[in-house]
């Protein structure tokens, strides 16, 4: 098996070689006093190192390869920036190389002094065909540590999301009640249809909502009239009235509406068609009007569940689920819970961390955690499949940590760079 660098830095990042006797190939005695930062920009693979050499203490910055010859073939010895490399730290030495400046750095052959257990827990994971890399190792790991790594990963997945928000705000020059109105579309998309709503209110500008927040029918016409799905219309007294205040508004605002084409319906369970989430959404947008000071405000969270429940829905979509044929029976038209807690999870809990973030005020993203340790664990395959490795999740909190875990790190096989993964190598 080849042994790629990331491993060789996470050997030398977790001091996973003997810590005594260190020789470098001038035969000088080699003690790492600290391994320094871990550097994934451009430049030395580790900085800020600390090390003693023959008594004499160095500080400066550490170069890793799996083999010696690898400083000429990136052409290091051309770049001012590795002058400052103290120690050159290889898997095999199979040539001497220099600075750009004409001096030698100490080099230090770490293979002899690698922990013998190390290859083969890493060959391992990386050469199984398992639904993760560690699903056979994965029990024999304490759960503090996988709860610690947890932890962590769940700030990383609402970074990820934050940074979504952020871009937005750069767009919309700061505009908090724009993109929260943006974000929270998106959510009422859900997985199939999220990307067709974000289309939608990106090409009805939010000012026009609030302009006209205290007629619900004005909200409705506007918001379907965008959709496009109003466009083949031929009957019904409810959808020719809001198609007619649509023709009035599109010519008003010069308004480009979408096609119906861009919103999926097929093999979708009628109640989640998005003709019946534009309604809920519609209602949404009537009854929570500026949604970014009534999240930043509240701080309960059934309050926050109220803002979502006993939508203003027009009665019409009791009957409908979409502008066709009635249907047989009337059938409920207000959100489910999951779909409650699907929402407050990517809109609210996204918003207040995204905004402490944004401010640096800490209150918010705690705000966030725990409106998120508060709603109940996401239900699919990957959650089952965690707990079947003995990985409980009773909290969205936790569900969506290992969520992230799975498509960031299992998926991806970054072992190297998963607390779970460390303490694999180092200790089971």
């Amino acid at each position: 098996m080849v042994w790629s660098e990331d491993l060789l830095h996470f050997i030398w990042k977790h001091r996973l070689f003997s810590q005594h006797n260190l020789q470098c190939i001038s035969r000088k005695n080699l003690q790492v006093i600290k391994t320094g930062s871990h550097n994934t920009h451009a430049g030395p693979d580790f900085e800020g190192t600390h090390l003693s050499i023959d008594n004499i203490e160095w500080f400066g910055h550490v170069e890793i390869h799996i083999r010696s010859s690898d400083w000429d073939r990136h052409k290091h010895q051309e770049d001012k920036a590795y002058n400052n490399v103290v120690l050159h730290v290889v898997f095999e030495h199979d040539t001497d190389i220099r600075r750009e400046d004409g001096t030698v750095p100490e080099t230090f052959v770490l293979k002899p002094y690698v922990k013998e257990t190390v290859f083969p827990k890493y060959k391992q994971m990386m050469g199984n065909m398992h639904w993760i890399p560690c699903e056979k190792i994965l029990p024999k790991v304490d759960s503090f540590y996988i709860q610690h790594w947890l932890s962590g990963v769940l700030i990383e997945r609402l970074m990820e999301k934050s940074k979504e928000v952020h871009e937005l705000l750069a767009l919309y020059q700061g505009d908090w009640e724009e993109v929260s109105y943006i974000i929270a579309a998106r959510s009422f998309g859900f997985k199939t249809n999220s990307d067709a709503f974000e289309r939608l209110t990106k090409s009805l500008p939010y000012k026009l909502i609030a302009k006209n927040g205290e007629h619900k029918s004005t909200i409705e016409a506007l918001l379907f009239g965008q959709s496009g799905l109003l466009q083949n219309v031929r009957e019904g007294e409810y959808p020719l009235i809001l198609k007619e205040e649509y023709a009035y508004m599109q010519k008003a605002y010069s308004l480009k509406r979408m096609e119906s084409f861009e919103w999926k319906f097929l093999r979708m369970r009628p109640a989640g068609f998005p003709s019946m989430r534009i309604a809920q959404f519609s209602a949404f947008c009537f009854s929570s009007n500026h949604l970014f000071s009534k999240i930043i405000d509240l701080e309960d969270v059934a309050l926050y569940k109220k803002l979502l429940s006993d939508l203003p829905v027009n009665d019409y979509w009791k009957s409908h689920y979409h502008f066709a044929n009635e249907t047989v029976t009337v059938h409920g038209h207000q959100l489910g819970n999951q779909a409650i807690n699907s929402i407050l999870l990517n809109t609210f809990v996204v918003i207040l961390f995204s905004y402490g973030q944004y401010t640096g005020n800490e209150d918010y993203i705690q705000r966030a955690i725990t409106l998120l340790e508060s709603l109940p664990s996401d239900e699919n395959s990957v959650i089952e499949r965690y707990r079947s490795f003995g990985i409980k999740s009773t909290t969205a909190a936790q569900s969506q940590a290992l969520l992230h875990l799975k498509r960031t790190y299992c998926d991806k096989k970054q072992c190297l760079n998963c607390e779970i993964g460390l303490q694999i190598i180092k200790k089971v």
